[in-house]
């Protein structure tokens, strides 16, 4: 299953630049990520699969580093190994936030720190949206693609403008760079889980009505 997390711009996200980025795109939410649900098993086969590829060459010399770099910082990290250990089911969150480059965390279905919390449709901080008919090539699809763009930059100029009522004709589906909600409509959009959308021009806000409209 994979899932579009939003969260409004309290706890984590409550600094008053959040608040206007909420204010000036009309909605709740100041920011969203992709989620992963997945086995375990199927999980570190593709870390496997992806890490392998990139010790091989088969991506470029700069993207096989990188990609080398965040999977060993993320995936061979003894806590990481203690829940794929004792865990059936894990759900793995992709995060761009402002000026860091995207990262991976697990998340939990209760956890003191809301940053570590499975959001639900009632939480107070944040909530979650499923997206429908996900098939599992298309779940294989968008994990592989989901790691191997890890560690890309965040794209500060696009977020700051992605509020305006503009099409941009970058349809590429793999960037240097992205903003939280540009990533995760690239992401649906490799799987044709949403059309008619410009990644470089949806808020978190603009997503969420789509996605709900949908669901």
């Amino acid at each position: 299953m994979i899932s579009v997390s939003f969260y409004r711009p309290m706890d984590y996200f409550s600094s008053t630049f959040n608040r206007l980025v909420t204010w000036m795109t009309a909605g709740e939410f100041c920011h969203c990520e992709l989620v992963v649900h997945t086995t375990p098993d199927q999980l570190m086969n593709t870390v496997k699969h992806v890490y392998s590829a990139a010790q091989q060459g088969k991506y470029s010399p700069e993207d096989s580093n990188r990609i080398i770099g965040q999977i060993e910082m993320f995936f061979f990290d003894t806590d990481f190994r203690k829940v794929v250990q004792t865990q059936e089911q894990i759900s793995i969150s992709f995060s761009l936030l402002w000026g860091l480059p995207m990262s991976v965390r697990v998340l939990h279905k209760t956890a003191h720190d809301t940053w570590f919390k499975m959001p639900e449709k009632n939480d107070q901080t944040a909530t979650v949206v499923d997206v429908p008919n996900v098939t599992p090539q298309q779940l294989e699809e968008t994990l592989q693609f989901t790691i191997e763009e890890l560690g890309k930059k965040y794209d500060s100029s696009g977020a700051l403008f992605s509020w305006l009522p503009l099409m941009s004709t970058d349809r590429s589906s793999r960037k240097e760079a992205y903003f939280c909600s540009e990533f995760v409509v690239t992401t649906l959009q490799r799987i044709d889980k949403i059309k008619n959308i410009d990644a470089l021009h949806t808020t978190p806000n603009a997503l969420y009505t789509r996605l709900e409209s949908i669901a």
